[in-house]
Formats: C-alpha cells, structure tokens, sequence
C-alpha cells in the first residue's frame, strides 16, 4: 500500500467512525417497564470504591458483578436506602431534583428506572447529547421509565414541579434501577486523538521517504 493510499484509508476510517457515533446518538424514553438484557443496580456487596452516602456521589455495583461501580450523582446529599437492591433517597427526606446515573468506565445501552415522586409534576432525561421531551410525573408513586436508543455515557433526569427520590414505598411498588448492555467506554475525543496520531504518522513517513 502507497502513503498516499493509506493516508485515503485512514481518512475513510475516521469518516466510518464519525459516522458510526452519529448513529449511536438516538435517545429514546418510554413510559413503563419495557423488559431488556439488563441486570439490577444493587447496594450491598459491591467491590472496592462503593459508596453509601449520605454524599453528592454515591456507589454501588452490577447485580452480575460486583467490581463494577454504578455511579449516582445529585444536586444535593444522596443515600442508599437498607437492603440489596439499589434505593436511592435524599438525605435530608425532601427529594431531590435532578440524578445522574453513569457506569465506571464503561457505557451502556439501556435503562430503566421508576421515579418516586411527592407531587405531579415533569421529568426530562438527557445523555449529554440528547435530551428528550418532558414526560409527566404522577404522585402515586409508579412512573417507570425504559431508556434506550444508544451508547449512553450517562443518563441524567431533571424533574419540575415535584422533589423525588427513587424509594421503596411497599413490596408491592419496587422502584428498581436496571442497566443493560455495557460496553467499554471510549470517548470520541479519544478516538479522534488516535486517529489524528496516526495521521500525522504517515505524514512524516511520507515527508521522510520523499526526502530519501
């Protein structure tokens, strides 16, 4: 292969992948429990770096393993509610606004959720890219969300008009936290890094070989 003809193969290259994040860039919020290849987000029994709260970011894990962290942000002072399966509450009792949910070093393809609320009010969800449209929230306790559509660094919900904790109300009201199809998280930015590296490679073999 010519310089000239693997410097056209890595352009190529970096167009496919830019063109492949493009695609993995849908974000899509369905009320309800729409069953996926997900594993439950638990609180017990996590591995190294786990953290209960009451803090801004707490941990816990995968269901399936242990080691890997799932991380919750919010606005303010969070917590794990007792028991194995993750339950997140504010620390002062009053709810929170806005929940980021992200797993350590890794992305992944869906979510589902169901969000406690005190009070009717909205929900809004993002990926960082993508933010979706407003969805209603009901004070009876039962708004299941089902996420999907992309390659999800993170998913971020905001709510308005209403404070919320994703809480046990009663066994028969489990608000679960379920994440499915991880998948090494490398960002775009790192990717082009690599690509560009690459790039300026060729050149400089090129300019070496005319120079010969």
């Amino acid at each position: 292969m010519t310089y000239r003809n693997a410097l056209f193969a890595a352009v190529a290259s970096l167009g496919f992948m830019l063109g492949m994040t493009t695609a993995q860039a849908a974000l899509i919020v369905q009320t309800g429990n729409i069953p996926q290849i997900d594993d439950n987000v638990i609180s017990n029994a996590c591995g190294a770096g786990a953290i209960d709260g009451p803090a801004l970011t707490i941990k816990g894990c995968l269901n399936s393993n242990h080691n890997q962290l799932v991380i919750f942000t919010a606005e303010e002072n969070i917590a794990f509610n007792a028991g194995g399966q993750a339950v997140i509450e504010s620390q002062d009792g009053n709810g929170f606004q806005t929940l980021k949910i992200e797993l350590d070093g890794l992305s992944f393809n869906s979510l589902i959720l169901n969000i406690d609320a005190d009070a009717d009010g909205l929900v809004q969800f993002t990926d960082g890219t993508n933010t979706s449209s407003t969805f209603a929230l009901s004070n009876t306790g039962n708004n299941f969300f089902t996420i999907t559509g992309g390659t999800f660094p993170y998913i971020q919900f905001t709510t308005y008009g209403a404070n919320v904790s994703i809480a046990l109300d009663d066994a028969d009201q489990v608000r679960q936290v379920r994440i499915g199809s991880a998948a090494l998280n490398v960002p775009v930015p790192g990717v082009l890094g690599l690509l560009g590296a690459g790039l300026i490679g060729l050149g400089i073999a090129a300019r070496r070989r005319r120079s010969v």
